[in-house]
């Protein structure tokens, strides 16, 4: 049974973690990203930074998902990475992640989340904007791949009702 847990910082992975990160990066993004770039994340060690695994396993592949969120600028976090495998999309990992990663975030100060979405995935926008989160601005070159833009929005207290309706959402995201 998979289950999200706290992850480590990236520079803490071991060398198989590593290489499943960047094939999750390269399969649900279209990204290629080099080691050296996923191990100097900024990433701390904290409750918004979650990895979605099998706990029983110790199978390379036992990485099934992960989001990594840092400090950005005063009450604001960052989301630098989300990304599910395709085999476990559509089962509601996305949605508990982000109930996971928004508790910690407000915990911890945070009333304001940022990220970076491509244009193409329209199913990872439709998410983060039944989440409150609105488009910004348009990112040109920031990916490798095309059109990016930025996404801004609120982080609702844990203790208040949700502004959706909980779904086994699809999405993509680096």
């Amino acid at each position: 049974m998979l289950q999200w847990e706290k992850g480590t910082t990236p520079l803490d992975l071991s060398p198989t973690a590593v290489e499943r990160v960047l094939a999750l990066f390269l399969n649900e993004t279209g990204e290629r990203y080099s080691e050296a770039s996923v191990r100097h994340l900024p990433i701390p060690a904290w409750g918004g930074n979650l990895v979605l695994v099998d706990p029983a396993s110790s199978h390379p592949n036992r990485i099934q998902g992960l989001l990594w969120a840092t400090h950005f600028k005063d009450d604001i976090v960052r989301v630098a990475a989300f990304a599910i495998d395709k085999a476990v999309q559509g089962q509601g990992w996305g949605g508990e992640a982000w109930g996971l990663f928004t508790r910690a975030a407000w915990e911890n100060g945070y009333r304001r989340v940022q990220l970076e979405v491509k244009a193409e995935n329209v199913g990872a926008q439709r998410f983060y904007k039944a989440r409150g989160l609105t488009i910004q601005t348009a990112l040109e070159g920031y990916y490798q791949s095309g059109l990016g833009y930025m996404m801004q929005g609120p982080l609702p207290s844990p203790a208040e009702p949700k502004p959706y309706a909980p779904q086994r959402a699809s999405f993509l995201h680096d």
